[in-house]
This record gives structure tokens, sequence and C-alpha cells, in this order.
């Protein structure tokens, strides 16, 4: 029986299938002298029953079929899911029963019925619910090529069909540049604490489960043997990729590298003094831009790099003369919000350090606060439309652009001339988050009167931009001897949540996340469309 293999290949985009990623082959090959047979990448589940001879038969047999009706482009009858009848999305082919799903449902039936593989029906390549992945098998793909040929006809037909097979160069390049991939990999594992570098930890772990960049550097969207830059920090990224998605160690990993070079990028953080989280992702997302092809002038060409695609973001600023009613209108591009959690007109805390003695803010307020319209004093504004005299003025800030991955800072640092300050105050956070309210065109609506910003209004096609909640950052103890740690949705996907505490990670429920004391939040838009 052939060895059978996984395609390194992302799950279209949906609401729920933004967060695919490809299976991670990144392991070097085993010794040239090594008398063990050559390594495959593989699908466990898929390669036994195929190594029964009667049960392989049985499903050779009803793939071959099932490939048949996936493959024709002539049928007049659309693969509507048995169980909600629901048309306009793909569907799967069970692969071991005569039923048809949608993604959800199949889901479902493989768990019920133990059913593990379904075929694409737009396509026809197997997909294994336990993987969460499509798989390969060669016997299988030489059916589908064999129907996909048949079915074509025409010059397509006449085409040999060793012309589509992989060469033995191929398959020998193929031998040599990948190794078994366990279905264990998940990237669900710890970082060793290498003196004060929990900082370091949770903002590489919001990272390892964003989806989007997951998926970049698990499609090699950047080759360490191709790179010439020094100090590459994509570099040192990519290692801890291959760490987490090409092994099944659930032991602490060590980024010695991403360390030791940041420490050469920036001299401010050389040492093992403690260091404050968001200020490290600032500078990795900045780090990871210019290794990744950034563009520098983002203002005459987009920029294209990864980190642009996942957090760039945009703040419309408006200042009104109260004078002459002048408007003077900037955006400026972001990659985060920075909440304060103080009112302004207050030297107190707007809720208790303790529960219980106050109202509790929500995210929700600390963004209307932050696009609310606020009153620049005498000094602070001086309007060109009125020969330049110091005029009293209003200024708001909107969202004129929201990114894929939305990183809200709540401040809770505060630096003065004498002394530092760490405000405990509790901010409820949403699971899932509509940020319409806070956008340009909502704030405008609402100033010209009409409050429905809903998808039935005028904005319709521009919103609601409904986020789910990714990553949660939180900061425990004092200012100056605290310690960091982290809440990731597993695969940015799902409902399983997980603690990480250094290299401790531990199962966590909803309530846990929602109860924690954040200091950074990451949402995901849940659709791109």
């Amino acid at each position: 029986m052939s060895p059978t293999t996984v395609l390194k290949r992302p799950q279209a985009p949906s609401a729920s299938a933004l967060s695919a990623s490809p299976k991670a082959v990144k392991n070097n090959k085993p010794p040239a002298n090594s008398s063990v047979a050559p390594l495959v990448y593989g699908c466990d589940h898929i390669k036994k029953p195929l190594q029964n001879p009667a049960e392989g038969n049985k499903i050779k047999t009803h793939y071959g079929d099932a490939t048949r009706v996936a493959l024709d482009s002539s049928r007049t009858h659309a693969q509507a899911c048995v169980k909600c009848k629901f048309l306009i999305t793909r569907t799967f082919l069970c692969m071991q029963c005569p039923s048809i799903h949608c993604p959800k449902d199949a889901e479902a039936h493989s768990k019920e019925r133990r059913h593990y593989f379904g075929i694409d029906s737009r396509s026809g390549h197997v997909y294994c619910f336990v993987c969460q992945d499509f798989v390969y098998d060669p016997v299988l793909e030489e059916i589908r090529m064999e129907r996909e040929v048949a079915m074509e006809g025409g010059a397509r037909k006449r085409r040999r069909l060793d012309d589509i097979k992989p060469s033995p160069e191929d398959l020998k390049c193929i031998e040599t540049h990948t190794t078994l991939a366990p279905c264990k990999a998940t990237g669900l594992r710890g970082f060793l604490n290498m003196g004060s570098t929990c900082f370091m930890s949770v903002v590489l772990q919001s990272l390892i489960h964003n989806p989007l960049v997951r998926n970049f550097y698990l499609a090699d969207g950047h080759k360490p043997k191709e790179c010439v830059q020094t100090n590459c920090m994509s570099c040192a990224m990519e290692e801890v990729f291959s760490e987490f998605f090409a092994t099944d160690k659930t032991d602490g990993f060590g980024p010695v590298k991403l360390l030791t070079t940041s420490w050469k990028c920036e001299q401010t953080l050389a040492g093992y003094q403690q260091q404050d989280a968001h200020e490290y992702l600032q500078f990795l997302l900045n780090q990871l831009h210019a290794t990744n092809g950034g563009n520098s002038d983002t203002k005459t060409e987009p920029c294209k790099c990864i980190i642009h695609r996942a957090f760039y973001g945009k703040l419309q600023s408006d200042v009104t003369c109260e004078g002459c009613q002048n408007v003077t209108t900037a955006v400026d591009p972001v990659m985060d919000l920075s909440l304060d959690l103080r009112k302004k007109d207050k030297r107190r805390l707007d809720a208790p350090k303790s529960e219980g003695e106050g109202a509790m803010q929500t995210l929700q307020e600390c963004l209307e606060r932050f696009t609310s319209t606020e009153k620049l004093g005498m000094n602070e504004y001086n309007c060109g439309n009125c020969s330049g005299h110091q005029e009293v003025a209003t200024k708001q800030l909107t969202v004129k652009r929201l990114p894929p991955v939305l990183c809200i800072q709540l401040k809770r640092f505060e630096h003065g001339s004498t002394k530092s300050l760490k405000i405990d105050t509790k901010i409820r956070f949403p699971m899932q988050l509509d940020m319409t309210p806070y956008t340009t065109r909502a704030k405008r609506k609402a100033k010209d009167g009409s409050t429905d910003c809903g998808p039935r209004s005028s904005l319709k096609g521009h919103g609601p931009y409904l986020y789910d909640l990714l990553s949660v950052v939180v900061h425990t103890g004092q200012i100056n001897s605290g310690h960091y740690i982290s809440f990731s949705r597993e695969n940015g996907q799902g409902q399983k949540w997980f603690r990480f505490d250094d290299s401790m990670v531990t199962l966590a429920s909803e309530k846990d996340v929602l109860s924690a004391k954040a200091y950074l939040l990451f949402y995901i838009i849940r659709s791109l469309s």
C-alpha cells in the first residue's frame, strides 16, 4: 500500500474557516546513513482503513463514485445538506456512507457516526475531520485524476495521465524536504521563562494563535534559507512556528534565537529586566514588517506585508473650530487602539480597585469615550481659517478603517515625574464585539440625526463589523514586580480556551477568560467579505 501524506493547503476562507491552518512540514530529513524507511508526512487516520483490503476496496469504490459526482460540471442539481438543506455553501460527501452535509453538519456527522472522512463536492479532495485538514493519498489521488481526465474530455482527455503525476525528481524533493507532522502538533505549547521573559511569551502566544500570522509562516511565507538579512526577526519567528507545529512536544520551548535577536535589534530590551508587553508587541510587529518586505512609504503604495494585512487600520481625527465651524481632518495609520481607563476631567478612577465599590466599566464604554467629542483649550488649537487666532475647538477620533485583527490596549500603567501607578480597574469585555458604532461612517450618521447604523440602514454592505475574541493578555501583581499570563482560543477557532503561564498550558473556561483583568485584547473579524 502506498504511503499516505497530507497536503499543505489551507481551507477556503469563511466565517469559521478564516482560521484554518495547513499542517506544518518543517523538520529536517533523517540522517543519510539512517536505516529506517523514509519518513512521510501524513494522516494515520486515512492510512489505517486503506491498509485493510476489504475496507480499502470499499472506500476506493465509494471514492470513485463520489468523485465522479463532485467533478461533474454538467450536473443540474446542486449538492444540498441532508440535514439543513442549505445549498449556497461547500458540501462534503461522506466517504463511508451515502450522505451529504454542509461543513458544520459534516463535522457533527463525523463525531456521531465516526465517519471521519469527507469528499469536497467542489474539488473531490479528501478532508479528515480528526486532523481538521485535507489529506492526500497516492491511490485516491490517482482515482481522482483519472475521473477528472475522463470527464473533461477533448484536448485534456488526450493528455497522458503521466504528465500530471509527480516525476521521480518531484517525489525525491518531497521526501527530502518533508517529514512526519503529528496530528498532535497543534501549537499548544508553553515557553520557558528565561529570566523575566513572560512579557515576550504572551506576545508570542497571541501571534501563534493568530490564524493570519500562523498561516503565513506555516505556508513558508518567510524562507530562512533564502533570507540574507542580518539579525532577522522573521527568521527567528519562523523557528518558533516550526517548533510548535512540526512536533508533538509538550514541554516548554526556549526561544533563545528570538530573544537574542531582539536584544541586537533594540538595545533597551537587552538584559533580563521586565518589559512592557504592549511595547514589545509594537517592536515585534515593526520588525516583522521590516523583515517581510514591508513598504516604508504606505502613503504612496499600500504595504502588502503580513503585519499590515493583519493589523493595519486607520484613525481619523476631526478638529472643529467653534468660531467658524471649520473642520480640519487628519488620517493616521494605527496597529492598535489604546484606551484610557480614567475620565479626563477626574483624577480618581472611574471604577474602584476592588469589586463592589462602584459601577464596573465595560470595553464598549471605553471605546465610546475614546471616540466621543472633547474640547480643546485655547492654547491647543490655532484656526487657520480665523487668521491664525487661538480659538476654542472640539476634537473627535473615529475609526476610519478597521483591521482584520483588532488589538486593544487598556492603559493600566501611568508614569509620572515622581512615581508610576498601575490602574487595577476591572473592565468587562465581550466574546463578540461590534465595532460599527465607533467607525467614522457611523459617527457621521449619528451627527446627521440617524441612530440606525445596523445592516438594514444606509450602512448596509459596510457593517456591522463583528469581531470574535481571540486572545487576552493579563498583567498580575505590582507595576515593578508583576507577571504576564495570557488566554488564547484553540487554533484561533472553536470553543476551547487555554491559559498560558510561561511553560504551563492548562484548559480554561469562558468564565475564566471573561473574569480576567485584561491588559491587551485581540479580536478577529468574523468575516472578511
